[in-house]
C-alpha cells in the first residue's frame, strides 16, 4: 500500500472513530473520550491491515 493511500486510510479511520465516540459517550457520558477514541481507532485500523491482506 502506497503511502498516500495509507494515510488516506488513516485519516477516514480517526474521523469514524471519532464520528462513533461522539455517539458512543451520548449514551455513556462517563466514558473517558479520548481512550474511546483511540480504542476504536485501534480496532479499525486493525481491521483495515487484515483486510488489505
Amino acid at each position: 500500500m502506497r503511502a498516500t493511500n495509507r494515510q488516506t486510510l488513516i485519516s477516514a479511520i480517526f474521523e469514524a472513530a471519532e464520528r462513533a465516540t461522539n455517539d458512543l459517550t451520548h449514551l455513556v457520558p462517563d466514558l473517558d473520550r479520548d481512550r474511546t477514541e483511540y480504542a476504536l481507532a485501534s480496532v479499525l485500523l486493525e481491521e483495515a491491515w487484515i483486510s488489505i491482506r
